[in-house]
């Protein structure tokens, strides 16, 4: 899975409960208008002026980190006497590894990122520190994120982080060049599952038996989680009933997507897709649409910009992702990786930071221009990044979000072994979610015994 993309879920196996948990968290709001006098004074009293650790997952090439340095030199212009450094984890347990093991070691950072989908495991295990009070002080209110954001991002009723980009899961896109040559209309993508069903074929070319160009890989969108959640609510589908609080993988609309997607598998065949994708990786950090050898796919912020970096003159239109009924088109939901504080002393100083590259006109801004998508609903980056038709598909998609994250009601690693085994050709759609339901739905009760809940 891309490093910017959402988690579907987390590792995590022992953390309270995760299920919505009513209106406590949407009451969260601005503060009254009484603490307006003594605002600026707490502000500055709160102001950074030491140094701060900022754990990241990001490697140093990526323009995510060099996004956040941007911020970073601006943050530290106006604060005398702090600085943030950017720390990043590398290996198979990354930030979460390390974090977890400075905490036990006394020596914490004092930042670190985080898929919002983790919310539930980390700040059950103590690895962030919630900020409500400082959000309510600073006259922040939930109704500037977006709805799927805000609900993890308020998880139980504190408020546990806030945007650094936002991810709209997901925008779709295509080669222009390569609509052209089929006689496609190059600025019209497909708006239904029929009309993609239709254009797959027509943009896919062959020589040989051999694949040369792929149509699209409706298959893997950012690995099986990613790609069962986003057709998943293209279709209408539901993945928990809130009133039973239980998963709910055999919904009817889950089950006619995953044939729909897995029976594309068979159609193009995975040996030869798989030789394809062989034949011509992509540059580092750039998706395989780089290459020029896929004609649709979805793509985040970042992986659109690394793109784009690798070749300026790439046609490509965008636009919101097909669906069908009751499944809507241009369904999303909000990944992408959000700032926190870590439990310690420097909490406080550790939100002067976080509110101005998540929550400050001069930080998203600079994000958006160079990062991601802000996921602060009234930053001025949002205007100004629309601009760019291909961005402004992400504004757009970060503005219509309803659907929640998968990983916020799965807070833990789900098993999707048995869909893989149907895009093998091993299983069949409806055994495997069956077994994907039964599984999932054994490991959220034992979550629960675990915590008494």
């Amino acid at each position: 899975m891309a490093v910017d993309s959402p988690t579907v879920s987390s590792n995590g196996k022992t953390r309270r409960r995760v299920i919505a948990y009513g209106a406590g968290a949407a009451l969260l709001a601005a503060c009254t208008p009484g603490a307006a006098s003594t605002e600026g004074r707490q502000t500055a009293a709160s102001a950074c002026r030491s140094t701060l650790e900022f754990y990241t997952p990001f490697a140093s090439t990526t323009v995510q980190y060099q996004g956040f340095q941007e911020v970073i030199t601006a943050f530290m212009r106006q604060r005398s006497g702090c600085s943030v450094e950017q720390v990043p984890q590398a290996g198979a347990g990354g930030v979460q590894e390390k974090l977890t093991a400075a905490l036990a070691g006394g020596d914490p950072p004092a930042l670190t990122v985080m898929p919002p989908g983790n919310v539930s495991t980390w700040s059950a295990r103590g690895l962030i520190a919630p900020v409500d009070d400082l959000f309510k002080r600073d006259r922040l209110n939930g109704g500037d994120f977006p709805v799927p954001l805000w609900k993890p991002m308020s998880h139980r009723g504190k408020v546990w982080f806030l945007p650094l980009f936002a991810n709209a899961d997901f925008v779709l896109h295509w080669n222009k060049g390569h609509f052209r040559e089929a006689g496609l209309n190059p600025d019209k993508a497909p708006e239904t599952i029929a009309d993609l069903d239709k254009v797959i074929p027509q943009l896919t070319q062959e020589q040989s038996g051999d694949l040369v160009r792929l149509g699209m890989q409706p298959w893997d969108i950012y690995g099986l989680g990613n790609t069962i959640q986003a057709w998943g609510y293209a279709f209408g589908g539901v993945f928990y009933d809130e009133a039973k609080e239980v998963l709910t993988f055999t919904h009817p609309r889950i089950q006619r997507a995953v044939e729909w997607y897995t029976g594309w598998a068979r159609r193009l065949s995975v040996d030869r897709v798989a030789r394809l994708r062989q034949s011509a990786a992509p540059p580092p950090g750039a998706h395989f649409f780089a290459t020029g050898r896929i004609s649709i796919a979805p793509m985040t912020s970042p992986a659109l910009r690394a793109t784009l970096r690798h070749d300026p003159a790439l046609q490509i239109g965008a636009g919101p992702m097909p669906g069908e009924p009751p499944g809507k088109t241009g369904t999303v939901t909000i990944g992408g990786q959000m700032i926190s504080a870590v439990p310690g002393a420097k909490r406080v100083e550790a939100w002067d930071f976080m509110k101005f590259i998540g929550a400050s006109d001069e930080g998203t801004s600079i994000m958006a221009r160079t990062a991601g998508i802000p996921g602060w609903l009234k930053s001025p980056g949002l205007s100004e990044v629309a601009k760019d038709p291909l961005q402004k598909a992400y504004v757009d998609g970060l503005r219509r979000a309803q659907s929640v994250q998968l990983g916020y009601y799965a807070p833990f690693a789900l098993n999707l072994t048995p869909i893989q085994e149907v895009i093998d050709g091993k299983r069949g759609v409806r055994d495997a979610l069956e077994a994907i339901n039964r599984e999932a739905n054994q490991s959220l009760t034992e979550l629960r015994r675990q915590l008494g809940k």
